[in-house]
């Protein structure tokens, strides 16, 4: 087995492992099955390309350069196509689509009758070009907004590196008289060179987009593990967390704060008459219309069951008095629909102020439940103040 072989056996298994990765990673790994299929096609693609390039004959050389660059340009365009589907931006396909069959009809109708295959190979690489100049361009700004500006800026590096690189190649092709500095090369270091730039872009391009994809899973995993995923609100573990910060933040700098503990008023009722799914609909509701009516600073959560809480941070007796008169009156004007049904609800709200800095977060929870318990006691949808703490 000569050099060639070897190359062209090096080139097809590099390939090929990052095909199978991204083939696992869109079957097993919870990514979008529609990108990381995508992705692995452009790969296959890649490696085609390069692999044509060291095709021993019967087939001629002109044909296997033309081959490889629409296998290029298919390629391109996969990827492209996978990025969009991964970060939810608008998809091109119309332009890849005339893309393709524009280069078709030009290399079959023009350039090959006249034997004319570098400037056909040539086309191709300027349309690698711009597609990966486009794909940089569409891919900045949501990457940096979900992830990093360093994420961002490096996918832009690598795939603006791999553009000027293929416009560099387009220019040989057309101008082949220039005294290129590669062109000195032997052809076998010259195979060698590509072989190995292209699948140190093939795995540094994986690298980067294997990052984001870990990323955005290890973010879904931190909210559902901080999130109800009935309501979409913060549980009761990340409010707990958020309620001891606050406290520590009133022992330091005596910033007071409240807490509202909300319960919706003969919610078993909805559950016995209507079903769980009504009640669940209820709940969704019901969480919709707190969160729309909280402040930007404060939190609300699903506590368990039909009761929420709510923390008002940087907030006085008073303050927090009109916060909860205002969710009430919120929830008592709203009307869930279900399977032709209004459906309409109202809340009890206990209120329990933080003043006092040795007063535990235990404690304060246990007054805010008893008013929470003496609103319901005493008739429902009102608001009661839980006395200030025992010194």
């Amino acid at each position: 087995m000569d050099a060639s072989h070897l190359l062209l056996a090096f080139t097809v298994l590099a390939h090929g492992l990052i095909s199978t990765m991204w083939g696992v990673a869109s079957t097993w790994l919870g990514l979008s099955r529609k990108a990381g299929r995508h992705w692995m096609a452009a790969n296959v693609a890649f490696g085609g390309a390069i692999g044509m390039t060291m095709t021993p004959p019967p087939m001629s050389e002109p044909a296997r350069i033309t081959l490889a660059a629409a296998l290029m340009v298919l390629g391109g365009a996969s990827f492209r196509r996978g990025l969009q589907f991964f970060l939810k931006v608008p998809r091109t396909d119309g332009s890849h689509l005339a893309l393709g069959i524009g280069l078709a009809l030009f290399n079959s109708l023009v350039l090959i009758p006249r034997d004319a295959y570098g400037a056909g190979a040539a086309l191709s690489f300027f349309a690698m070009y711009w597609i990966l100049l486009r794909t940089s361009w569409e891919a900045f700004k949501p990457i940096r907004i979900e992830f990093n500006v360093i994420t961002a800026s490096l996918n832009a590096i690598l795939l603006n590196s791999a553009a000027l690189a293929f416009a560099l190649a387009g220019l040989t092709c057309m101008i082949p008289q220039w005294p290129w500095p590669w062109l000195t090369l032997t052809p076998e270091n010259a195979q060698l060179a590509l072989a190995f730039s292209t699948v140190a872009l093939s795995i540094l391009s994986s690298f980067v987009l294997g990052y984001i994809v870990v990323m955005r899973l290890v973010k879904r995993l931190e909210h559902l593990s901080h999130h109800d995923t009935l309501t979409g609100l913060l549980n009761r573990r990340a409010f707990e967390y958020l309620l001891a910060r606050e406290d520590q933040r009133l022992q330091r700098f005596n910033d007071t704060f409240a807490v509202l503990l909300v319960d919706i008023d003969h919610f078993k009722r909805i559950n016995d008459r209507l079903g769980h799914a009504a009640g669940d609909a209820v709940l969704v509701s019901v969480s919709n219309a707190l969160q729309a009516r909280a402040r930007e600073v404060d939190r609300v959560a699903r506590y368990g069951g039909e009761e929420f809480c709510i923390l008002l941070p940087h907030t006085e007796l008073e303050g927090a008095q009109q916060a909860a008169e205002r969710f009430r009156r919120a929830i008592a004007q709203l009307n869930t629909i279900w399977d032709s049904t209004n459906i309409t609800v109202t809340i009890s709200i206990g209120l329990a102020c933080a003043q006092s800095p040795g007063e535990s977060v235990k404690n304060l929870l246990k007054r805010a439940d008893d008013a929470l318990y003496q609103a319901k006691a005493e008739g429902r949808n009102q608001v009661i103040c839980a006395p200030d703490p025992a010194p």
